[in-house]
């Protein structure tokens, strides 16, 4: 008997350590593919204000205790896409583990469902579960909640087996955590509370009565301070789904993916016993696992009707409750046709991807950007509730110094001051960077009013939609710096020594019939040359043939190499044409402008 049951523990132990290597793969494979989309720029917005209290009043409708523990976090791994999610992929692992304590506090003493299978299959179905595996690459407080929700069913179980005060502080202190992360941790509360109205007796109802009212006097100064403010908020209106029979199905699909069928049918399963009669089982646990599932899904449907609350990710705290239901469902099934049902699940849920959400890929849009910004320079955003994801972005990309100005803020945050206070702050800058993508053209118009010129558009594609970034420029008025005979015009060159960059604008008159290549270069003290780029304008992105009479043209080069030694050095640009290597001079006969100089 000792030699079955130490075989029996290291199979248990090995079949955990695989599901947990299969949660963890499944949720840091690809972490960080996409860039941060809307709701993690809320989060970092959130964690940048100076006051977190106020910023959750004003802009946000979640308790703070997900930001408190991030901010902790980012502390210590530092602030960066990667850190951000990954402390939700933690979280979503440990849930995959917390579940299997879970799933053995339930089914205690039970015989049908206390065999070690059960929380082996209600954890490899958390771990399958994509949208899960969603969340937990998302930097916000769903796999938080996800976790804080299986612990809390945890401590009551646990509390409701044996009434110790240590349980019940276990029990109240992560119950009330969890409320203070995501209001919706109330329907597991409730659940509790009704679990205990029903099933508990004597003066255990009284004491868990008890425990519920602390856990509710907890949470009762942050609602009257904050929460109850909150409820004109934005409660993210473009994630809610109308309350009828197609997102019933909807919601089935996400929850039970593409195998809604075979996992449906295994959930109606894992409420009865099958032995040589099937008994039906709708009491103690069954019923709160019910009642778990029941109390999110109707109170956010009726909720719905008033206030935009229905989304997939704001209810998916049933999922650890639909795991085990299910575990339940395949534990009813013979043995061998159990080992197939779960290579059938196991084998989708590695294929077969049901939840994915193309994000906007902000972070190639602010590379975009910084790849040619300069200290000193502005940063105009008008791309509603993208700015803030691409300002996470900005901030780690810009030069250090860089204002970012979001239009939407100005609008939603300081009406009484638009437009007459960005238009000020764009008076100020010489250069401007607009991210765009927006039905509003109000921008355009500002950046006329304040004397800039468009001088470069680069785009990003996000699945054949445009996220445009411009550049504009307030250019001195004037002669031209030079001229040359095949009619380009150099309006305004900038060199910058630190990094060997040189700016340069141009113009012309009249379309030009061929690609001319520009070539910036360096001269050292004796004439020589040192250091070079060439290249159609803005690094082959503007070829000459493709510009209009009159329009202003931003080009830029790197120059080559870039470890010279220290010296004053002449920066003088050149044009040829690639094909033949003809070299065409300046209206004044020289072959060169000499545009600046630089020391090192």
């Amino acid at each position: 008997m000792p030699i079955i049951r130490t075989m029996s523990q290291r199979w248990v132990l090995a079949a955990l350590t695989a599901v947990l290597l299969l949660a963890s793969i499944t949720r840091i494979l690809h972490i960080n593919e996409q860039a941060l989309w809307i709701d993690e720029g809320a989060t970092y917005f959130i964690l940048h204000q100076p006051d977190l209290v106020q910023a959750l009043a004003q802009h946000d409708h979640h308790p703070p205790g997900y930001y408190l523990l991030l901010k902790g976090w980012l502390a210590v791994t530092g602030e960066t896409a990667l850190s951000m999610r990954m402390f939700s992929a933690l979280l979503s692992i440990l849930s995959v583990a917390a579940i299997v304590p879970l799933t053995r506090a339930i089914h205690r003493g039970d015989g049908r469902f206390s065999a070690a299978g059960v929380p082996i299959m209600a954890a490899l179905l958390l771990a399958l579960s994509d949208p899960e595996v969603v969340l937990a690459q998302d930097a916000r407080m769903y796999a938080l909640r996800t976790f804080l929700t299986i612990l809390s069913v945890y401590a009551y179980i646990r509390w409701t087996q044996q009434p110790t005060s240590r349980r019940a502080l276990l029990w109240i202190a992560v119950s009330a955590g969890l409320l203070h992360v995501q209001y919706q941790g109330l329907f597991i509360v409730a659940a509790q509370g009704l679990h205990a109205l029903l099933f508990l007796r004597g003066a255990v109802r009284v004491r868990a009565v008890a425990c519920l009212a602390l856990i509710g006097a907890l949470f009762t100064p942050w609602f009257i301070a904050v929460a109850w403010q909150q409820r004109d908020n934005d409660p993210g209106i473009w994630a809610a789904l109308p309350s009828n029979w197609n997102t019933v199905r909807e919601l089935l699909q996400k929850f039970l993916s593409g195998q809604w069928a075979l996992l449906g049918g295994l959930l109606l399963a894992g409420m009865a016993a099958w032995g040589p009669r099937v008994r039906w089982r709708p009491f103690g646990w069954t019923f709160f696992l019910l009642v778990w599932i029941a109390l999110t899904l109707s109170i956010s449907f009726i909720l719905n009707l008033w206030f935009p609350v229905l989304a997939p990710h704001r209810i998916l705290l049933i999922s650890p409750a639909l795991a085990i239901l299910i575990a339940r469902g395949l534990a009813n099934v013979p043995f061998g046709t159990r080992g197939f049902l779960v290579g059938i699940i196991l084998v989708y849920g590695i294929t077969t991807v049901d939840d994915y959400y193309p994000k906007e890929p902000w972070d190639d849009m602010a590379a975009t950007m910084a790849r040619y910004a300069e200290p000193g320079e502005l940063a105009l955003l008008e791309v509603y509730r993208g700015d803030n994801p691409l300002t996470f972005y900005l901030d780690h990309l810009m030069p250090a110094g860089t204002e970012i100005e979001s239009l939407r803020q100005w609008r939603e945050f300081t009406p009484e001051q638009y437009p007459a206070g960005i238009v000020d702050i764009l008076s100020k800058a010489d250069t401007v960077w607009l991210a765009h993508w927006s039905p509003d053209q109000s921008s355009f118009a500002f950046l006329e009013q304040t004397g800039h010129v468009r001088t470069a558009l680069m785009t990003t594609d996000h699945w054949g939609n445009a996220l445009n970034v411009y550049r504009f420029d307030r250019l001195p008025e004037g002669e031209p710096l030079a001229q040359w005979s095949n009619g380009m015009k150099l309006l305004q060159a900038k060199v910058y020594a630190s990094n060997l960059h040189v700016d340069l604008w141009w113009q012309t008159d009249a379309p030009l019939d061929q690609d001319y290549t520009v070539s910036a270069f360096l001269l050292n003290a004796s004439g020589q040359l040192v250091a070079q780029h060439d290249s159609y304008p803005l690094e082959n992105g503007r070829p000459t043939t493709g510009w209009a009479a009159g329009e202003v043209v931003f080009d830029s080069h790197t120059l080559q190499p870039t470890d010279l030694p220290a010296g004053t050095y002449t920066v003088a640009v050149q044009i040829y044409t690639w094909a033949d290597g003809v070299r065409y001079p300046l209206l004044n006969g020289d072959q060169w402008a000499i545009v600046g100089e630089l020391t090192r």
